[in-house]
C-alpha cells in the first residue's frame, strides 16, 4: 500500500473515533440530565450503622433535632432541578435562589446559595424515577440522613413516550 493511502486511512479512523465518542457523550445518560425535572420528597430516614432507626426514643429525637437544626429549610416537598442549575420549590417562601451542582464522578450533589455551599449530598441512587440522597455532615455522622425522592409524573410525559 501507498504511504498516502495509509495516512488517509489513519485520518479517517481518527475522525470516526472522534465522531463516535462525541455521539456517545452527547446521548448517554448522565447525572446532570437525569436529575433535571420535578421530584417529590417521599421520605427522610434517620439511619445509623446501616440499620434504619425504627423506634423513636427521647435520645433519638434529640439527635434528630440536633442533626436537622441547620437542614430543615431543605424540606422543600417538591424539588425542581432546573436546566440552568437552579433549584426551586412550590412550597418555598424564600426568594433567594439555590444553585445545584453535580461534582466528583457524578456522585456528589452540592447546593449553594450566593456562592456558598449550604449542603452536600452523596447520590446513593439515581434513575429516571427515583433519587436517593445521603446528607453529608462530617466523618462521624456521614450518611445518617437519607432522603428519598421520586420523579413527579407529568401529564404530557405519556405523549413523549409514544
Amino acid at each position: 500500500m501507498n504511504r498516502d493511502v495509509l495516512v488517509k486511512l489513519n485520518y479517517l479512523l481518527v475522525a470516526i473515533l472522534l465522531v463516535g465518542a462525541s455521539l456517545v457523550i452527547r446521548h448517554a445518560e448522565n447525572p446532570e440530565r437525569l436529575i433535571q425535572g420535578e421530584w417529590i420528597e417521599k421520605e427522610w430516614r434517620l439511619e445509623k450503622d446501616n440499620a434504619t432507626v425504627v423506634e423513636e426514643s427521647q435520645m433519638q429525637s434529640e439527635l434528630k433535632r440536633e442533626i436537622l437544626r441547620n437542614v430543615e429549610e431543605l424540606h422543600l416537598g417538591i424539588w425542581k432541578f432546573e436546566e440552568d442549575g437552579s433549584l426551586t420549590s412550590a412550597s418555598s417562601t424564600q426568594n433567594d435562589a439555590i444553585e445545584w451542582f453535580i461534582k466528583g464522578r457524578g456522585h456528589v450533589l452540592e447546593l449553594r446559595r450566593e456562592g456558598k455551599t449550604i449542603e452536600s449530598f452523596q447520590i446513593q441512587q439515581i434513575s429516571k424515577t427515583k433519587l436517593v440522597l445521603h446528607l453529608n455532615f462530617d466523618l462521624q455522622v456521614k450518611g445518617i440522613i437519607e432522603i428519598v425522592l421520586e420523579r413527579k409524573e407529568q401529564s404530557d410525559q405519556y405523549a413523549k413516550k409514544i
